[in-house]
């Protein structure tokens, strides 16, 4: 990965006219003008690039833009690199020459930073690609020397190029763990979540809408004990170890928990070793989405408590292994649930965590996110946590998402000045307490928003509560209308428009089948008309 800069960026010359759009191409040259112009070109650089990238996706046009600049002026720069390369991978194989080069230069630059291991991933895949196995492992191990717990490749994608380029995974003739040193406990038995259409107003049906028309297995699930156990955390992930050393991989939050392991090893024998816990007895509520996301915190990580509590444990008096609670609404959720804040032991943290006595639900593997596809025990443990359902709902909500900054409604003055005049008020959840949050829900008929994790709250409307979730036509996601089986209240997915273009490629769902997230963040605009029809079913 060692490439010289000059010799480096000789692989680009002055760009060719690109595929944008008659919009973007009259973008181009006022951003072009605006980076050789500052004082700064690579914060200016970075400023766009935030934009076109990492809020509105644009992949082609940001591709020309540094194509346009790069030989003019020095982007030496970790961040201009990260984006140049996903924005490459964006623009699919004809580009992958670029996404390796962009993402080999941010590796050398800075191979640990917070982002890198995106970079690694692009360099894996393009030498995969490529036939190159040898190649794309060395990638791969260079990347998990650094951050096991962020690696570059899924197991699924991982393990054929090790062997084609026959070479072990390190830790792959460790011994299995051995059954008599754990015990089981069914606490959840198999279900089935019933098909449901999902009603949609604006449009065709969001891609991931469309799971709900079928019959969705709810897996069963289990309760391991383990005495004298090892809880080894590495910036978000859990990995199990029972009274002999052996990794329960079944059980460890981590797709190599081998390799995990291989760095605590390290930096146990390193001038700067983990942190050692040791407590008498401990649960873990950790999965794969350790962020204070509300959502996941409520209903997938909150929930498994009502599982150990099924299981026997008094999960207010042991320790609780999860995410650092961090934001206000984990403090009160905490509480709410019997757990001090102070005992949990936040799983970002580099730390090795002995137990008397560990308890690990299988879902902190095997997630079916979200509430285990809204079943009826985890939204009525997350609905009596959060204080039960209102008996009477009076407020009409519009939620407003005026003050972030992804995913708003850009004409929401126009949806303001609409639905205002019939009694709905506007909120928004970031500028209120936690409380108040749950109870406008809780006093709702009627609550309308983008997506959001303020909608998590819909499991304790009133029954009947009307709830419409607007989306932008290249996202979608089912959390919440998962919850509305149990929730009982009436759900309808509107979709908007994109907020800039008309054209099918950005208006059409079938799309979204395959973009997916990449448009979360993308700003979307409401359709009155659509929107008032919604309103006169349900007023």
């Amino acid at each position: 990965m060692r490439i010289a800069y000059n010799s480096a960026m000789t692989a680009f010359a002055p760009p060719a006219p690109g595929q944008l759009t008659p919009s973007e191409e009259a973008q181009l040259p006022g951003l072009i003008a605006g980076v050789l112009a500052a004082e700064s070109p690579r914060e200016e650089m970075l400023k766009a690039l935030d934009l076109l990238i990492d809020k509105q996706q644009f992949p082609a046009l940001a591709a020309r833009l540094f194509e346009s600049v790069v030989w003019r002026t020095d982007l030496r720069h970790y961040w201009i690199y990260y984006r140049m390369a996903r924005a490459y991978m964006a623009l699919g194989p004809t580009r992958a020459d670029a996404a390796y080069l962009m993402a080999a230069l941010g590796a050398q630059t800075q191979p640990d930073w917070s982002g890198s291991n995106l970079l690694f991933a692009d360099m894996f895949s393009v030498l995969s690609a490529r036939g190159t196995p040898g190649d794309a492992v060395a990638v791969f191990l260079a990347a998990a020397d650094i951050t096991p717990e962020r690696p570059p490749a899924e197991p699924y994608q991982a393990l054929p190029v090790f062997a084609a380029a026959g070479i072990p995974l390190p830790g792959s003739d460790r011994p299995r763990p051995r059954a008599d040193n754990r015990r089981n406990h069914r606490v959840i038995e198999l279900s089935e979540r019933p098909a449901w259409t999902c009603p949609v107003v604006g449009g065709g049906m969001p891609a991931m809408l469309r799971r709900l028309a079928e019959k969705l297995p709810r897996p069963t699930l289990d309760v391991a004990e383990l005495r004298d156990a090892e809880v080894l955390l590495c910036s978000g992930t859990t990995v199990v170890l029972d009274r002999e050393g052996a990794v329960h991989a079944d059980l460890s939050v981590s797709n190599y928990p081998e390799l995990v392991r291989l760095k605590l090893d390290r930096l146990s024998a390193s001038a700067t070793p983990p942190r050692i816990v040791e407590v008498p007895e401990a649960v873990v509520i950790s999965d794969r989405f350790p962020p204070p996301n509300l959502c996941h915190f409520l209903l997938d990580q909150i929930t498994r408590l009502d599982l150990y509590q099924r299981a026997g444990v008094d999960t207010r008096a042991v320790s609780v292994i999860g995410p650092e609670p961090e934001a206000a609404f984990q403090h009160r959720i905490l509480r709410r649930a019997g757990v001090a804040p102070e005992r949990v032991i936040g799983s970002a943290q580099i730390a090795r965590v002995r137990v008397k006595r560990l308890w690990v639900s299988s879902n902190c593997v095997d997630l079916q996110h979200a509430g285990h596809l809204g079943a009826a025990w985890a939204v009525q443990f997350a609905r009596a946590t959060i204080g039960g359902r209102g008996q009477r709902g009076w407020r009409r909500l519009y939620i407003s998402r005026g003050d972030v900054a992804g995913r708003r409604v850009t004409n929401e003055d126009e949806v303001i000045a609409l639905l205002e005049p019939l009694g709905f008020e506007v909120i928004q959840p970031g500028k209120m307490s936690y409380d108040a949050q749950v109870a406008a829900f809780r006093q709702a008929s009627h609550v309308i928003g983008p997506h959001g994790a303020a909608l998590t709250h819909l499991i304790v409307c009133p029954l009947g509560a009307h709830i419409l979730e607007i989306f932008h036509p290249l996202y979608g996601t089912s959390a919440f209308a998962m919850q509305v089986a149990e929730a009982g209240v009436n759900y309808t997915a509107m979709l908007a428009r994109d907020f800039q273009y008309d054209s099918p490629d950005w208006n059409d769902p079938e799309r979204g089948i395959t973009a997916g997230s990449l448009y979360l963040a993308r700003h979307l605009r409401v359709e009155l008309d659509v929107l008032r029809g919604y309103l006169a079913s349900v007023l």
